[in-house]
């Protein structure tokens, strides 16, 4: 535990290495991961949405889904996208998804405030790709996707918040996420998020207090993500 701690108060830049697998998929995942002493992730479930008769821009289709999120320096992120990449077959459509988003780490606020907040932002400028993600009220996740597919979008993965019990509940960005809440999460090129997220603005009224909540991330490195409109002329 002690030696943890000191390997995440360090100066070294972390990511969060994300994976958006099939149950199977995900069991390999652990499998290996153990194999290669990479612990301590989280597993949140999912559905896919996109329609089985076309490629997902995610390369996965309408089915339940566990997204993975892991800790890890920049370094060690980057070989290990390449290493489940290969082990996972993440270059064939509808074996998954893996990319990394660069984070901050509490230590390294607290030690260099300043030139943490530099470096994050020198490594958002390498990003061509986001990640949105929308929280609205239970029900809603497929007229989010509605609206994003008139957009441009191909598709994304819903997933559903709850609370831990009666008198607890989860907050994100100071809304509560209770069993009627959903997580949206869609992987777009930099270039068509101005686009979706004006109009997921304005269709879902995100400026009336209760609606929903919408942020973007930007995404360092992506596997696994199939553009169909590009490779198919008939979708």
């Amino acid at each position: 535990m002690d030696k943890q701690r000191k390997e995440l108060t360090t100066e070294h830049p972390f990511l969060i290495m994300t994976l958006i697998l099939s149950e199977h998929q995900c069991q390999k995942f652990v499998r290996i991961a153990k194999e290669k002493d990479i612990r301590g992730g989280i597993v949140l479930l999912g559905k896919g949405t996109v329609k089985s008769t076309i490629l997902n821009l995610l390369g996965i289709k309408n089915q339940k889904k566990e997204v993975v999120n892991i800790l890890l320096e920049k370094e060690k992120a980057k070989e290990m996208l390449d290493f489940f990449t290969e082990k996972l077959q993440l270059y064939e459509p509808g074996h998954g998804i893996v990319y990394t988003t660069p984070v901050i780490i509490a230590g390294q606020i607290i030690n260099n405030k300043q030139g943490t907040w530099n470096t994050v932002q020198g490594m958002e400028g390498e990003s061509m790709f986001k990640k949105l993600t929308i929280i609205v009220n239970r029900g809603m996740g497929k007229d989010v996707m509605d609206i994003a597919r008139k957009s441009g979008v191909k598709g994304g993965t819903i997933m559903h918040g709850r609370g831990t019990g009666s008198e607890f509940t989860v907050k994100l960005l100071g809304m509560e996420i209770e069993p009627e809440k959903e997580l949206v999460m869609i992987l777009m090129p930099s270039d068509l998020i101005d686009k979706v997220v004006d109009d997921l603005f304005q269709e879902l009224q995100l400026d009336i207090p209760g609606n929903g909540i919408l942020f973007v991330e930007p995404i360092m490195e992506v596997r696994g993500l199939f553009d169909s409109h590009r490779n198919n002329k008939d979708t």
